[in-house]
């Protein structure tokens, strides 16, 4: 069940509406930490499984780029998006918020860093951009979503947790990256 949820993450797939909100000073191209192009692929693992999943572009229609998960992804003037949302937003910069509706709920997003880092199968990535979205959750607490974008590779882990009133933190699901290939 956590893998499907994570899947669904990692896919894009929620219903929200593009409420962005401008990102603060000065930054970097979103475009950067996001590459697309047809034949790109991204293969991930989940933690403490065997199972993979791998994500490749596949074609054009128009301005978006195609996955073979029905994803749908594009380049904006101010950042990248999927059929619903913004996932990142230029200028990219460590404390640049935006947000989305989803089911009339607001998600607040927000660069948590600029100089993350991430140890994966496919490699050391250094420089990542490391994007947060936090849900309160009906019973106290919250749960928490970590995106982590390496230049030029794109998405190379997904971190779910939850964190209870009392602020404790259980991861729920980790998803890296095991192997890429994105054009020059």
């Amino acid at each position: 069940m956590r893998r499907a949820a994570a899947l669904g993450l990692l896919l894009f797939a929620c219903k929200a509406g593009p409420q962005a909100s401008p990102a603060a000073g000065s930054g970097e191209d979103a475009t950067r930490y996001y590459p697309l192009a047809v034949g790109n692929s991204w293969t991930y693992s989940f933690r403490g499984s065997d199972r993979r999943e791998t994500i490749q572009i596949v074609g054009r229609d128009g301005p978006w780029f195609i996955d073979d998960h029905r994803g749908r992804l594009r380049y904006e003037p101010d950042g990248v998006r999927d059929a619903d949302r913004y996932l990142l937003r230029t200028p990219l910069s460590a404390g640049a918020t935006w947000s989305a509706v989803e089911n009339l709920i607001v998600q607040r997003f927000e660069v948590v860093s600029m100089d993350g880092n991430a140890v994966t199968q496919a490699g050391t990535f250094t420089r990542c951009a490391v994007v947060r979205n936090e849900q309160v959750l009906a019973k106290g607490g919250k749960f928490v979503t970590e995106w982590t974008y390496a230049p030029k590779v794109g998405l190379v882990q997904l971190v779910t947790s939850t964190v209870d009133a009392k602020g404790r933190q259980q991861e729920q699901t980790r998803l890296q990256l095991v192997a890429y290939r994105v054009g020059q």
